[in-house]
């Protein structure tokens, strides 16, 4: 039995209900994991170093790098935290789901463990002492084109603003790779406000070949890095909080590019 059922059991166990926020469905999660685990070990062979520095228990906010159309990174993260040995923990995957029509596709994503973002869901999971995860470029990070992978687009800092209102610590994650997974060659504006998306990237895959080969992606060797959590002091005035949520979002983009920047020089000299 693979690491990832195991532990999979284990958080079974320990619910009743399978802790079904929004329509969370661990026996879902089950049947999907040889697709993650082939993903994750032998098509984007990830590795994944810094779990290490997440607490055991208590809630917690991870925000990345989105780099592609698709969640990707998310899923990869949810595996790795799901199959780690040492610190197994499940992540709520917090994203704006609104312009996902397909009602089957939104149910699938919420059985997976997606939470459509809002601040109220995400409080309710902190009180709860869950572990979240966010990647907050937003549209931009859709559409990224593959001239500007591995450079980060502004995050919307309102994204972090309920972790730092309940004082939640904050990791920084950083995924290299992805960009060059999917590679994006263009974002075709019109045709997404045509369709009612954010966003209609091309792709060597999209929308030239048919369901399901235009989800394709490249085999690229992806490298995910959680870095420390960032520090700040609560508040309570509104102003101050708002603030200093700027601030930890600035600060996540800052040491999530530095990681990159890092890594990418690491890869560098391997190859060089």
């Amino acid at each position: 039995m693979s690491q990832f059922l195991s532990n999979y059991r284990d958080f079974l166990k320990q619910s009743v209900k399978s802790d079904r926020y929004h329509g969370f469905d661990m026996r879902v999660l089950a049947r999907v994991e040889p697709f993650l685990s082939f993903l994750f070990h032998d098509w984007w062979r990830v590795e994944m170093n810094g779990l290490e520095k997440l607490p055991r228990d208590g809630a917690a906010l991870i925000v990345g790098n989105s780099g592609s159309f698709l969640p990707w990174p998310a899923f990869m993260l949810l595996y790795a935290l799901m199959s780690s040995r040492q610190n197994p923990r499940r992540v709520h995957l917090v994203a704006d789901l609104d312009w996902i029509k397909d009602e089957r596709l939104h149910s699938f994503l919420l059985e997976l463990g997606f939470v459509p973002f809002s601040s109220a869901n995400m409080k309710r999971l902190f009180a709860k002492g869950e572990l979240v995860a966010l990647f907050p470029e937003g549209v931009p990070g859709l559409a990224k084109p593959y001239m500007g992978r591995d450079r980060l687009n502004v995050f919307d800092w309102v994204k972090l603003l309920p972790a730092v209102e309940e004082g939640v610590p904050i990791f920084p994650l950083a995924t290299l790779g992805c960009d060059e997974a999917v590679p994006i060659l263009t974002n075709m504006e019109r045709t997404a406000k045509f369709l009612g998306l954010p966003a209609f990237p091309v792709t060597p895959f999209f929308p030239w070949l048919p369901f399901p080969l235009n989800l394709g992606s490249l085999p690229t060797k992806w490298h995910m890095s959680l870095i420390k959590p960032l520090t700040y002091e609560a508040s309570q005035d509104r102003d101050e909080l708002e603030e200093c949520a700027m601030r930890q979002s600035q600060f996540a983009e800052g040491e999530i590019q530095a990681e990159l920047n890092r890594l990418l020089r690491q890869q560098w000299r391997h190859h060089g």
